[in-house]
């Protein structure tokens, strides 16, 4: 999701938010976020005068742009007493930063666990982290919202600086949410988003901009879950010759590009997780790990084991074209 990602800043520069670019000039944002900068408006649900800055994370040299919330679009939560979702529809003063182009955006439907990625700037990180969360259900303070579940091992907490952040749905490839608030209890993982559908119906212009899902399919299999990285480092430390050195050999046997992205740990088991992770979130890691653990070991009962775990929690993407026919004899190769 590297299209449509953009800030929110106050006159000063301070990063106050994060926002979805849905047009060439309009972005979605929550209205706590522009009330942090501008104050409360008249208190008749009039959105606060004044602009906000808007800008690209990570765009060396970009320069800031005006924008104001747009008339009829200011829907204040149920955190600052109002019957909205916590949306703001700004609109900017000049063209988007460095050119970036909108996100693709699409309704979000039933959470059904699903495994979604977003991008805030929490303290100390105004350029901005990524943070993995799993769609709960709907449920908290407003009736639309979709409760997020915070996921992963290290990643950063759902919190302040992530209001406003796209949901991206990797499965559909499409944004399908914003995150409005977060649980206050600091122990927990939990934090809210709206649904872009439920942000349509408050803000009706955005309904055309609704892409449907793009479907599925079988060449494009998703990285396993949390829980299954776990088990598939539980199965890979049974392997004598990893277990030996907690992962090292391993991990030297990984390309280049992946294992620079390996985070290092002293607890063997953390260390291997974070070999799957790094592995997980390359195109080419499920390759690159089966062919490492073959290279260290392709004949004990254990390392079969890994590799058949693998095969079932990670399976290989089907060539292009579909499934191979069966080869003689109904074996399929």
């Amino acid at each position: 999701m590297a299209s449509g990602r953009v800030r929110v800043l106050s006159p000063r520069g301070g990063v106050r938010g994060a926002g979805i670019l849905v047009r060439s000039d309009t972005v979605l944002t929550c209205a706590h976020v522009v009330t942090s900068v501008l104050g409360q408006g008249p208190g008749d649900g009039t959105a606060p005068e004044g602009s906000v800055l808007v800008d690209v994370p990570g765009l060396p040299g970009g320069t800031p742009v005006g924008a104001s919330v747009l008339p009829h679009a200011w829907f204040p939560g149920p955190l600052a007493g109002g019957a909205g979702g916590d949306l703001a529809v700004l609109r900017l003063s000049g063209a988007p930063p460095g050119g970036t182009a909108a996100a693709r955006l699409g309704a979000c439907g039933e959470p059904e666990r699903r495994e979604v990625r977003l991008y805030g700037h929490p303290a100390g990180a105004p350029d901005g982290l990524w943070a993995r969360a799993r769609l709960v259900g709907r449920g908290g303070p407003h009736h639309d919202w979709i409760q997020l579940e915070g996921t992963g091992v290290g990643g950063p907490r759902i919190g302040h600086g992530f209001s406003g952040a796209g949901v991206w749905d990797a499965a559909g490839r499409r944004v399908v949410g914003m995150v409005t608030a977060a649980y206050t209890d600091q122990q927990a993982r939990a934090a809210w988003m709206l649904p872009l559908e439920a942000a349509a119906r408050e803000w009706p212009e955005l309904g055309g901009a609704l892409v449907e899902a793009e479907p599925e399919t079988p060449s494009a299999p998703q990285p396993p879950s949390d829980r299954d990285q776990f088990a598939l480092a539980d199965a890979l430390l049974d392997v004598p010759p990893i277990e030996d050195d907690g992962g090292a050999a391993l991990r030297g046997l990984l390309p280049p590009r992946i294992r620079r992205a390996v985070r290092t740990h002293t607890r063997p088991r953390l260390q291997l997780f974070f070999v799957v992770q790094a592995c997980a979130e390359h195109p080419d890691g499920r390759r690159a790990l089966v062919d490492a653990v073959r290279l260290l070991d392709d004949e004990s009962r254990a390392a079969r084991s890994a590799l058949d775990l693998l095969e079932r929690l990670w399976p290989p993407p089907e060539p292009a074209g579909g499934p191979r026919p069966p080869a003689p004899g109904g074996a399929s190769s």
